[in-house]
């Protein structure tokens, strides 16, 4: 459960620090709603769900809003009460939409919608007609119809009756999502001896547990950052640098998003990479040339909806900025580039894009991809008098991993 009610705990959370951060007269009469509201959260968290609709229920008789109702709605979802959790989404859509922004409406009207699905309508035919109707040990509304119709969610229920006068009856009854045409009938048999004493309560048997349901989740949404270390290799180097050894560089990156809906998020990367290639040329032993790249850009980033492992992936570009500097390319025997190897900088494109793994541990973000970066270097020349040299002739590939760590705010 503990991500599939994460956005109605934050919605909670941020109006408990609301309330603390306002130090006003007014501060006393609204203790005991945030009294029965921590409480209620504490006792959710220990799967304690009567418990905590208790004390949210309290939390609403001390300030009607739309915040104990949705709280309501998920414990009553978590002991698979659908009919009791939409009642409570409906009446917090009602009543209170001004406690609410849009994304909680939405958010309500989607969990509704989902939780509809899963009912079945049982008819019940009860006689006497105004017998008492008790569902799963609960007694249901009086009614003058002995013809009613119930919504339950899938699984087994207990149904049963009693009236005075009447010897009580109940049956068990099992139904399935969607389920229209179910019906029970039960007719009381009037006692043979009068009834002298008050009778007492009926408590039917326990019902049966009944199967799990449907997976209801309430969509993520939220602010994340990550940063990453990256190990990068390059595949490209100066036309006129000979002989390049295979190395590789490091690199930093943060990135700050936010993720609008189950499987995307959007985000702003700032990086900057640094990459230092040496040369084999057996003369110069010790020429090598640096390339550093400071990156903006902006990303798509797809994820995979497991609430605790999650395949992800980004694709996104933005621009660079490259300065590539030289050293030891000149000995007393000669220039390793015969002088076409010069500082040079440059303002260039790339496209981005990584593909990996995420561990979500309660918004703790952990994490390893596979990247590469494709980029122009058309912007990377020197001049040579009046003329701009391009250093590079082709296209400019880096590969290679990141470690990912961040935290998600949704």
């Amino acid at each position: 459960m503990g991500r599939s009610h994460g956005r109605l705990l934050l919605t909670l959370c941020a109006a408990i620090l609301g309330l603390a951060a306002q130090l006003s007269p007014a501060l006393a009469q609204v203790e005991p709603y945030r009294q029965h509201m921590e409480n209620g959260i504490k006792l959710f968290q220990d799967r304690n769900y009567r418990a905590a609709i208790a004390e949210f229920e309290a939390a609403y008789k001390e300030k009607p809003k739309a915040s104990p109702l949705f709280n309501i709605a998920l414990a009553e979802k978590a002991i698979f009460n659908y009919p009791r959790a939409i009642a409570a989404l409906e009446r917090a859509l009602a009543q209170h939409r001004d406690t609410m922004d849009e994304g909680d409406e939405r958010t309500a009207r989607s969990a509704i919608e989902e939780m509809r699905a899963l009912l079945a309508h049982l008819t019940i035919e009860l006689s006497p007609p105004d017998a008492t109707l008790i569902i799963d040990g609960e007694e249901q509304p009086p009614s003058s119809s002995g013809t009613r119709v119930v919504e339950l969610g899938p699984g087994a229920h207990r149904i049963g009756a009693r009236a005075k006068g009447h010897a009580s009856a109940d049956q068990s009854v099992t139904v399935v999502s969607g389920e229209r045409d179910k019906k029970v009938k039960l007719t009381l048999a009037p006692e043979k001896t009068p009834v002298t004493a008050t009778p007492q309560p009926f408590t039917p048997p326990p019902p049966p547990p009944p199967p799990r349901p449907v997976p209801l989740s309430f969509a993520p949404q939220g602010y994340y950052v990550i940063g990453a270390a990256s190990l990068l290799v390059p595949i490209g180097h100066p036309r006129a640098f000979p002989m390049p050894e295979a190395n590789s560089g490091g690199a930093g990156s943060i990135r700050v998003g936010y993720r609008v809906n189950t499987p995307a998020a959007f985000d702003v990367m700032f990086q900057y990479a640094n990459i230092a290639t040496g040369s084999g040329h057996p003369g110069y032993q010790n020429a090598s040339y640096t390339l550093g790249s400071t990156r903006v850009g902006l990303n798509v980033r797809l994820m995979t909806p497991g609430q605790t492992w999650r395949f992800v992936g980004s694709i996104g570009g933005g621009l660079t900025y490259d300065d590539v500097s030289f050293d030891s390319i000149k000995t007393p025997a000669g220039d390793i580039c015969e002088g076409r190897c010069q500082p040079a900088a440059g303002v260039n494109a790339f496209v981005f894009s990584e593909v990996g793994v995420e561990l979500d541990l309660g918004g703790v973000l952990l994490g390893f991809s596979l990247d590469s970066y494709f980029q122009s270097s058309r912007g990377i020349s020197y001049k040579d008098g009046d003329d701009d040299i391009p250093l590079y002739s082709a296209l400019l590939l880096q590969l290679g991993g990141s470690l990912h760590a961040g935290y998600a705010f949704w």
